[in-house]
Parts: structure tokens; sequence; C-alpha cells
């Protein structure tokens, strides 16, 4: 452990310094020096250089001014309107500025950014406000800023652990399957080498009934022992792949989560969601606010693309899925040169109205863990064309013929592509029926304002705009309690977005209870239905369900446009993976039913000529 020798002495005498520590796998330089502090670019470049590390400096607490005289400064500059909150952290040195718009206190080029350096002495770190006002989105964000004496001391620890110098035997690499093998649900991997110990997601499987062993990943497998685990990875917030991660932190572990921000927001609403409706059903959740809290104050928030060392021999790169705001493909390079492992978690290879592309650019990928949930041969997915097309001209028959239309959703990423569909043809004035949001769906739409740059270039400019933004549209309308779903009910055609999208909870029911038994209504699924849920019995053409304890008939027409979802399907993995700048060696299907997984490793297999499989849950494989 070197590094901080190394910088320290590269540093000019001029840089005064007061402190040199680790931030997780960067370097941070406190200054006396205002001069330093305002002008350092060519001596931090020139040790990036040398030293291959990120490296940034911050005042120490000789040199910012006090709070109440920044924050006089900081209006002065930039005036009192331009930003919501000021959030300052002595302990780090930053003052974290909550604004509706970053651009115009950023400034061209980051003048006006540096004017605040220079005015209040701190290190300003400039956070979007949402444009939709939720509780949910405010404390998630609240929980984000929590403590920042004890992340202080904890990103330094990080940061030494990485750079442990560890004996080196036989370099080896292995994969533990612990999760969403042959099943979609409680996805979970586990890598390991000679040093390091990371864990890939940790889900819950949400058609299983609460409670029930098939629920949860195999978190007791002899393999895994929390103690001795390094990091944790989160490819995306979708229950069944973040709903467990608090859960490690009950249970001993107390080490970094990696993700990125929307990442670690969304699954700071969910798992507090799923707490709440474990409360309401009477069950009891594997954990509690206390455990979210304490993994959100040991999240690292990696850009796309950075390169961050997270163990002594793995480095990880985070890059853009496609799938949900925020989501990731996660490649993690081991040891020198060693091995090279690209794990995809939920990705979809096409652009969509809220989302780009998943990303191919991977220099090197020996070994790929793909999802197969639409792998099988009768998978293939319409082109988004038709779906839209399919979508609105059922929408509109329904809406004409005095019905209305429920569209089950998942709160995150298929709620936004619908309304961003819909809200085109508000826009165009083709439509002017309202359409109620039931659910989560509010908050996520509020923290998609606040992460604008995850989103296509397309909603990107109408979220810039304002007015023209798929989430403030004026016929969009949010119900949250019983008595406003009556007034729904008995209401004219509408479109009804509601969670949950398999129907296995959430207000769904209770529109599907009351809405069921008339004709002229429609359920139009446009997510993937778990096997044995509910959406996906009246999928199959179920005549009668139960909801909460009443039979219901289910007369309402059913429908299924599948070019929405938010997943790759068969032929666009198979494009994926020949598309990736390096070819991978081998192959490992997951996250989708058993004949599924096996179907698209068979066709990988006579497609690329590699070694490929579908491993069952438990299961190690050697990877070099």
């Amino acid at each position: 452990m070197d590094d901080l020798e190394d910088v320290r002495d590269m540093l000019p005498p001029e840089a005064n310094v007061d402190e040199i520590r680790y931030e997780a796998s960067n370097i941070i330089v406190y200054t006396n020096s205002k001069e330093f502090f305002l002008d350092n670019s060519d001596a931090v470049q020139e040790i990036v250089s040398e030293l291959k590390k990120r490296v940034e400096v911050r005042p120490s607490s000789k040199l910012f001014k006090r709070p109440e005289v920044a924050k006089d400064a900081l209006k002065e500059e930039i005036g009192e309107d331009a930003f919501d909150e000021v959030i300052f952290q002595p302990s780090l040195g930053k003052m974290l500025l909550r604004v509706e718009k970053p651009g115009e206190v950023i400034g061209k080029g980051g003048d006006r950014l540096h004017e605040i350096k220079r005015k209040t002495l701190w290190s300003p770190q400039v956070e979007r406000v949402p444009a939709i006002e939720s509780k949910v989105v405010n404390r998630a964000r609240e929980l984000t800023v929590e403590d920042p004496e004890f992340r202080r001391e904890f990103l330094d620890d990080v940061g030494k652990k990485i750079r442990l110098n560890k004996s080196v035997g036989e370099e080896w690499i292995r994969v533990s399957a612990l999760g969403g093998c042959r099943q979609v649900g409680r996805s979970c991997f586990l890598i390991q080498t000679e040093e390091s110990n990371v864990l890939l997601d940790a889900g819950i499987n949400p058609s299983a009934e609460s409670g029930e062993p098939e629920n949860f990943p195999y978190l007791n497998a002899p393999e895994l022992d929390l103690q001795q685990l390094d990091a944790v990875v989160l490819s995306h917030a979708h229950m069944d792949h973040c709903g467990m991660i608090p859960y490690l932190y009950k249970m001993g572990y107390d080490g970094p989560l990696y993700c990125t921000e929307p990442t670690r927001d969304l699954m700071i609403m969910l798992t507090l969601d799923y707490i709440g409706l474990a409360h309401s059903e009477k069950a009891k959740a594997p954990y509690d606010s206390s455990h979210i809290k304490k993994a959100v104050k040991r999240t690292i928030t990696p850009e796309y693309g950075e390169v961050t060392d997270i163990t002594p021999d793995m480095r990880l790169t985070l890059k853009n899925a496609g799938h949900i705001i925020g989501s990731s493909l996660v490649h993690v390079h081991v040891g020198e040169g060693l091995h090279n492992l690209l794990y995809t978690g939920d990705y979809n290879y096409d652009s969509t109205e809220m989302l780009r592309e998943a990303d191919t650019d991977f220099r090197r990928v020996e070994t790929m863990i793909t999802e197969s949930t639409y792998g099988g041969r009768d998978s293939e997915q319409q082109p988004r064309k038709e779906a839209n097309k399919k979508f609105l001209s059922k929408v509109k028959q329904t809406l004409n013929k005095g019905g209305k239309v429920i569209v089950p959703v998942f709160a995150v990423g298929r709620s936004q592509e619908v309304l961003g569909l819909l809200a085109d043809e508000m826009e165009r004035d083709y439509f002017d029926y309202p359409v109620y949001i039931d659910g989560m769906i509010k908050d996520v739409n509020a923290l998609h304002t606040a992460y604008p740059e995850f989103l296509s270039n397309k909603v990107q400019k109408k979220v810039f705009q304002e007015d023209n933004s798929p989430f403030l549209q004026e016929n969009v309308e949010t119900i949250g309690s019983h008595r406003e779903r009556e007034e729904v009910y008995d209401s004219g055609p509408s479109i009804i977005l509601t969670t949950s999208g398999s129907l296995t909870g959430g207000p769904v029911l209770s529109y599907l209870e009351n809405m069921a038994e008339n004709e002229r209504n429609t359920m139009i699924f446009v997510g993937y239905q778990f096997e044995g849920s509910l959406g996906r019995k009246i999928q199959e053409g179920v005549e009668n369900v139960e909801i909460n304890g009443k039979n219901v008939d289910i007369e309402l027409d059913t429908h299924t446009v599948s070019g929405f979802s938010a997943h790759s399907d068969r032929q666009q993995i198979i494009n994926f993976s020949k598309n990736l700048r390096s070819t991978p060696n081998r192959i490992l299907c997951n996250h989708g039913e058993k004949s599924s997984c096996f179907s698209l490793a068979s066709s990988l297999h006579k497609i690329l000529d590699i070694n490929t499989s579908a491993p069952k849950n438990l299961e190690s494989i050697r990877l070099n």
C-alpha cells in the first residue's frame, strides 16, 4: 500500500497537504492551500498518468468557509432560487447542491462550478431534483447522505483492503450458481479466486409464496461465507435481483455494494416497499429498514465505463444494459489478464422508448453469463413498432366501445415504456382519455426525471424541456387510495397502469376483482408472467380465479403484446453475443425457464462454436 506515499512524493510543495486518504479505489488529497485547491489539474494529471489511479483534490477543514458563509456566497453566485437544498459534509470536504437545472449551475465547461469553488472553498457536487414530488424518492435520497463521517472511514478501509498484497499461489477462478439457474427469480452468483469472493446480485423469487425456501437464493451454500465476502455487485433494481441485498447485511456482511446511482435509489424504494407489503399481508419480511440503511451507507456508485478496483485481483466495469434505468452489464477483470467475465443481469439489445440498447464494447470476455428469459425457440418478440401499433389498436378499440384498459406493469421499466408511448399519442393530440397510474409508478417516474442522463436521447430532451416530458402529461393522474380506485371503477373509458406486473399482489388485484366480469374491459399483458403467477394463469386462459377470498369470473378480454419486454429475445441475445467486441469462449445460460435455458445454450453452441451450458443452482464451474 505505497500509493499514498507515492502521491505525497509527487505533489509539489505548494500543495500544502493536510491529509491523503483512500476513498475506495480513488485517492483523495486534502489541501490547506486555496491556490492548489482551485488550480491542481497539471499536478493531478501527472500523478494519474504515472500511477494509473484516480486522484481528487478537496479542501481541508482549515480551508473551507463556514457553511452559513458558504451558503451566502452560493446565493450571491447563482441566486437563492437556483438550488433546493445544500448539504455540507465537512468530513469529506464536499458540498452537495440539489438543484432543478444542473446545467445552469455547472455552467459552460464547468466555469460556474469553478466560481462556486472559488467563493466557498468547498468541493461542490451537483444532484438533480426530481421534477415530480415524491416522498419515497426524498426518503431514498436522505439515506444516501446519512453519516458522512462513517462513510469517510468506511471508504478508506475499503481502499486499504483493495490494495492488500496477498500471497498468490495457483491462479484460478470459479463461479457458483446460488439462484436464478433454470428459473426466473432469486438471481445470485458467487465469483471466487484464491484472493477474492464477490457476489453478483441477490434477489427473491417473485412467484414463490412468501417465506418459502424457494423464494430466496442459496445463501447457506458452503461456498459462501459472508464474513469472507469482499464485495457485492448489483446489476439492477428489480426484486428478483436486489430483493435480498439488505438480508446480506442483516446476516453479517459488512462490505461494499457496487451499483449505479439510479439502481441504488430504486433498491431503497423497492426493498422498503417490500417490507411494507409484507406487513400489510401480516407476513414477516426477511429484514427491516435498518438493514437497508446499512447497505446504502456502504454503496459505491461507479459511472458507466469507469474501471474500479473492487478486490486485490478484480476490477469492475459497469456498462448500460438497456433493461431499466441504471441497469448494468457487469464486467469483471480478474488478475493480470487471467480471466474476464461478463454477467449480463437482464438486458435489452434493442433501443426502446426510454433507453438505449445494451453496450457491446468489451475488449475482452472469456466467459459470459447471459439471461435466457425469452431464449426459447418460440420466444421471438414482436418488433417494437409492431408492438406499439398492436397495443394502441387494442387500447383504442376498447376505449371506443366504452371499456377500460388494465395494463399490469412492474413499477420500474415497463410502466415508463408504456407511459412514454401514450405520451407520444397525447402530444400528437391523438388521445385525450385519462391515464391512471397506481402503485409505486409515480415515485419511479419521479426518479427517472432525476437521472435523465441514463435515458434515451429522445426522452432526455423532453425531460429537459419539461413541457413535453412524458412524466408530466396533464392526462396522467395518480391513484393512491381505495376511495380513488372506486371512483375509477365508476368512471368512463380510461387506461390504468398498475402494479404488480405479474398479478402477484398490489393494486392490480383490486382492479381485476372489480372489473374482470365486464366484457367491455381489456387486460393487456406487456411483460413476462412468471411461471405459477396469477398473471400466467390468466394469460393461459383460466376462466375463474380467487381474489381476496372471492371467486371472480374472467370475462374481460385478455391480450398479450410481447414487444414491450425489457428483455432481449432469443434473436437479440444471439445478435448481442455475435456483436460483442470480444467473442466469449464460454457462455452460461441462466434466468429463464429450464427449456429456454437449454434451447438458448444449444443454439449459441451451434452458432458460435463455443462451450455453452445451462447450469443448475448450486453448481460450481471452474473458469480457467
